[in-house]
């Protein structure tokens, strides 16, 4: 009878945790719901208020007085969707020096070294809006945070405060994945000015390879002319992967000069080499290089071939002709590739050639 009276006992004591954990649940659920409406309710007074800075050139006071008078979480996440979606960097920077000193932001911010990374994240967040001079040492420490989100985030802080900050994330871009290369030259491109002073100074050919070829991806991504007629320059770069990411690069480079650089890169030693340079002329639809990619269709690398035969069906005209020239030629590879790309529809070229 002993032991059926603890095993009642236990079970009473588990089934009531269970119920409490059940009833916490539900309340934080609530919790989060009743938090969420009263963002959305924050958002929708908000948007009409900016809506009128914005077009109608009111007086920003309004703004920052509604946000003043919000809880922290609402005002934080309103200016957050908003700012980010409707607010171009010239009028943030208006509007950042108005919101650095209000409470609610000072709150936000003295969580940046949180022992919880979503308050770390939400510092980061705010400081891509309203950050100033005075937050450079906290958003160097965010970019290293152990947290990939916070790290992620405090990408866009550093893009937008430039200076030191936009060296150390070029700095930072030669070990990042390639995921989050591709959002740092997202974060990058919204200040192409300040990326491009600080990246041609690193396009020099002593550079090593593994760091250059970063900073060349991050010239093609912002397709600035500055950066990329030091691209250019590299053409003839030792290293073949350097030579690589050049080419790749090029294909956002619509100049006169660039074509001739394309069209050496296409007799390259490397198969790597042609295929993008190949890719860049067919992007940049360059008519002058039709018979040359005639003549890369028959390279000896499948790759090479495919790239050439797309682009000949990129820049068409003449150079589809010649696509379908080769097609009824003698070489059996080049034939069956401009054969296959022929037969492709326009959105098909289009969508393979990205890829």
């Amino acid at each position: 009878m002993l032991s059926l009276d603890v095993l009642a006992v236990a079970l009473t004591v588990e089934g009531t945790l269970i119920a409490a954990a059940l009833g916490g649940l539900v309340v934080l659920r609530l919790y989060l719901v009743w938090r969420a409406r009263q963002v959305e309710a924050g958002v929708a007074r908000l948007e009409p208020l900016l809506h009128a800075w914005l077009v109608e050139d009111a007086d920003l006071g309004a703004v920052v007085a509604f946000l003043r008078a919000q809880p922290p979480h609402v005002a934080f996440r309103s200016v957050a969707r908003l700012a980010t979606a409707y607010v171009t960097f010239e009028r943030q920077q208006i509007l950042a020096p108005l919101l650095r000193g209000e409470p609610w932001v000072q709150r936000i911010l003295r969580h940046g070294r949180s022992m919880f990374w979503w308050r770390r994240f939400d510092a980061a967040r705010l400081l891509s809006i309203v950050g100033g001079p005075d937050d450079v040492t906290m958003v160097a420490a965010l970019l290293s945070d152990r947290s990939p989100a916070v790290r992620l985030v405090a990408i866009d802080a550093a893009a937008r405060l430039g200076g030191r900050l936009v060296d150390l994330e070029l700095d930072s871009l030669p070990g990042r994945q390639d995921a989050v290369q591709q959002y740092q030259f997202a974060a990058l491109n919204r200040h192409p000015a300040i990326v491009a002073e600080a990246l041609v100074p690193r396009l020099r050919p002593e550079v090593p390879a593994v760091m250059l070829n970063a900073w060349i991806d991050a010239a093609g991504a912002s397709a600035n002319p500055v950066a990329l007629w030091r691209v250019r320059d590299l053409a003839l770069h030792e290293a073949p992967e350097v030579r690589l990411h050049v080419a790749r690069a090029l294909r956002r480079h619509a100049e006169p000069e660039t074509v001739p650089v394309l069209l050496k890169l296409l007799t390259d030693d490397d198969w790597r080499v042609r295929a993008q340079a190949a890719r860049a002329l067919g992007a940049l639809r360059v008519i002058s290089a039709a018979r040359p990619l005639a003549l890369a269709v028959r390279d000896r690398a499948w790759w090479v071939r495919y790239r050439a035969a797309l682009a000949l069906a990129q820049i068409g005209g003449e150079a589809r002709e010649l696509l379908l020239e080769v097609s009824r030629g003698s070489d059996p590879l080049a034939r069956d590739m401009s054969a296959l790309v022929a037969g492709l529809s326009s959105a098909a070229v289009v969508e393979m050639s990205e890829v």
